[in-house]
């Protein structure tokens, strides 16, 4: 439902930059988030109805004003500042609204930002109500920038401080002091310790991000195990040495509330894998670096009925008859789940073949997200499945996959309109020409190419000239001449 109120609104957006709202002049769209209020005098807004421009539907300036501000709350910070703050001085209002502005991204905006002192004043001034802030990785923090921006956001609930420097026991006290309300927290790739995950025992902690922390222990994850008791979900990926030990104080303490959890499975076994299945409510699971692992964990992985997703990264030692056997017990017919799968990552799975990558495409019809990189018994055959069965597709890694020609390529545009990213790096019998003519044909598509390179579509003025049936391209794709991603 979310997603069709989006659909809808940026179309009535688009309409309303197409009109003359704007006196014939459309905004910038390279114009920076803080300067979108300060070019924009009250006096030249014309006070435009919304029902003039959009002939036989209801005015958008009779909504309640909890209903409009609902609608506005699917866009984005920037899209607020860019799409919605010009057209009236209504939609400016609501463009200010504190309750649009409780999520803020230095990934996206406010990028010049140099000092925490400045991001707290912004955040006083501008975002009152601030509940999610994700700060730009590499930043480098301080104790007494951390204690002010912590005091200028006390309704926080979200916090992302992956790959900043400085991330010390002392600097995340002071968000575990000012702000009480967090329970998601983003730490991966600092540089923080055992003793700094202690002040998170007193926050109503229920997500935490400590991926590729290189200096946690089994101390650390016993701690999170047995402290936070609201901890649902969980990722210390890329931390090697995590034993079964830990692992097994993480299970009896969090089995009947963990539903995401990743993990490096360097020091794992077979009985590891095991004793994680008694986890039942997993919906989120991946493990990396599966070198140790055999056949036997993908037949206890069979029991995770409520898989939505699953990561398995080089897992060497299984084998093509073992995956597939794994993709058919999790049928949703089997498992009752009523999704099955939705995203899937075996990477470097390299006995991944052709007949496991067909019962994948079976049981997992609803797929989003697909990455077979580096599975090098992959071919033609198996991708067909795919692109056949998974017509939800929107991200697909094929990257490394030397036996593939790309035929079934040709099929996406009719079967795969929703695909969005297709990674066809390091794909060497896949020819650019194809992958030119599948960016022609969508051009809403991101498609990377043998040297990891976007791929251009070609300049051809006459499209039925050039993808004739014959070639095997659909006819559907032949009709798109307009499309653009809404």
């Amino acid at each position: 439902m979310g997603s069709e109120v989006r659909e809808v609104l940026e179309a009535l957006i688009k309409k309303v930059e197409n009109s003359e709202v704007f006196n014939g002049c459309k905004p910038d769209k390279d114009l920076d988030d803080e300067d979108v209020e300060e070019i924009i005098f009250l006096e030249d807004v014309p006070e435009t109805n919304l029902a003039e421009l959009t002939a036989g539907r209801s005015s958008f300036d009779d909504l309640p004003e909890e209903l409009a501000l609902k609608i506005f709350s699917f866009l984005t910070f920037r899209e607020l500042c860019k799409h919605v703050a010009p057209v009236c001085r209504q939609w400016l209002c609501y463009s200010k609204c504190p309750l649009l502005r409780q999520s803020l991204s230095l990934l996206e905006t406010y990028s010049w930002i140099t000092s925490l002192e400045e991001l707290s004043e912004i955040i006083r001034s501008n975002f009152p109500l601030l509940k999610h802030l994700y700060l730009q990785p590499r930043t480098e923090l301080t104790l007494h920038g951390c204690v002010i921006l912590a005091q200028s956001c006390p309704l926080l609930q979200s916090l992302s401080l992956s790959f900043c420097g400085q991330v010390t026991k002392d600097t995340l006290d002071q968000f575990a002091t000012f702000c009480p309300y967090l329970r998601d927290i983003n730490l991966e790739g600092c540089a923080v310790t055992d003793k700094c995950l202690e002040c998170l025992e007193c926050l109503p902690l229920k997500r935490l991000n400590t991926s590729h922390c290189t200096q946690l222990t089994d101390y650390g994850l016993k701690f999170l195990s047995t402290r936070c008791h609201q901890l649902c979900s969980l990722n210390f990926d890329g931390i090697q040495w995590i034993t079964h030990d830990a692992i097994a104080v993480l299970v009896k303490n969090c089995q009947d509330r963990l539903e995401h959890l990743w993990l490096d499975a360097e020091s794992m076994t077979d009985d590891t894998v095991q004793l994680i299945t008694k986890c039942r409510r997993l919906k989120f699971f991946g493990l990396s670096f599966c070198e140790s692992l055999t056949d036997q964990s993908l037949l206890y992985v069979q029991n995770m009925v409520n898989l939505v997703s699953l990561r398995l990264k080089k897992g060497s030692e299984f084998s093509g008859e073992a995956l597939k056997e794994l993709f058919v017990q999790l049928h949703p017919e089997r498992t009752g789940n009523p999704t099955g799968l939705l995203h899937i990552t075996v990477a470097e799975c390299t006995n991944l073949n052709d007949a496991a990558l067909h019962a994948l495409a079976e049981s997992c019809r609803y797929l989003e997200s697909l990455d077979i990189s580096w599975c090098w018994e992959v071919n033609d055959s198996g991708l067909d499945h795919v692109v056949k069965n998974c017509h939800r597709m929107v991200d697909m890694n094929i990257c490394g996959a030397k036996d593939l020609r790309g035929n079934p390529l040709k099929k996406i545009p009719q079967d795969m309109p929703m695909l969005r990213q297709l990674d066809a790096t390091q794909c060497n019998l896949v020819p650019d020409e194809m992958l030119e003519e599948l960016v022609f044909l969508m051009p809403w598509l991101t498609v990377t190419n043998y040297y990891g390179e976007d791929v251009k579509p070609p300049k051809h003025k006459n499209r039925m000239q050039y993808f004739p049936a014959q070639e095997g391209w659909c006819q559907f794709a032949l009709q798109t001449n307009d499309v653009r991603d809404t």
